[in-house]
């Protein structure tokens, strides 16, 4: 091997060395870097409209890079499920529900990662946020579908099975209700405030028929 073709094995070598290095390091730190300076001027500079709002939280959750994607929509997720649980405002609440899904369908619908739980534990708390504050029952169903996915992955979840629960007294579904109700008064005897709740649903539906879920 003569010395011109040794050196252009080095700079190929080192050119692919550098482009792992980008991939695999640098943009994950940089797409970091950017959601936590995000975050910062949220703090200190409120966005004015909604609009504002979508457009700063796509730039780092739109910046490409081969991981970090899920973990910066969780942490998306659990910002927006915060303003979801005090803002009274249907629009508000309806927008962001939204634009969270353009982030979390493909990860949902990838179906696996070590926090997926968590992801489906998540939109299902949005969704039935979002029922609380705007009533429609498209809300619901879509919790539903995400918290039984969630205790289908991990049967015993705790916070996927709460939900569930309250999905299903929502939607007056007494079979249900009283499944996963005693459910989780198998795992967690003590508590008292299923019991209670159970008891005061079953109270209250006694003389109506059993829904089916939606």
């Amino acid at each position: 091997m003569n010395r011109n073709t040794k050196q252009v094995i080095a700079v190929i070598a080192s050119l692919l060395i550098l482009a792992v290095a980008a991939y695999g390091s640098y943009l994950p730190m940089r797409k970091a870097q950017i959601f936590i300076t995000t975050l910062q001027g949220l703090q200190s500079s409120p966005v004015s409209s909604l609009d504002e709002l979508k457009s700063r939280l796509a730039v780092p959750l739109d910046y490409s890079s081969p991981i970090g994607q899920e973990e910066l929509v969780r942490n998306t997720a659990n910002n927006i499920l915060s303003f979801v649980s005090q803002s009274a405002d249907p629009t508000s609440t309806g927008v962001l529900v939204s634009f969270l899904n353009g982030y979390y369908d493909p990860i949902i619908a990838r179906g696996k990662g070590m926090s997926f739980g968590q992801d489906l534990y998540l939109m299902g708390a949005i969704n039935e946020m979002a029922y609380v504050h705007i009533g429609d029952p498209t809300y619901l169903s879509a919790a539903q579908k995400y918290y039984e996915e969630g205790v289908a992955l991990g049967p015993n979840r705790p916070q996927t099975l709460y939900g569930l629960f309250d999905v299903y007294r929502a939607e007056g579904n007494v079979a249900s209700t009283t499944a996963i109700g005693e459910k989780i008064l198998s795992n967690w005897p003590t508590d008292t405030s299923i019991a209670t709740g159970l008891q005061s649903f079953l109270k209250g539906t006694s003389s109506v028929p059993a829904t089916t879920t939606l």
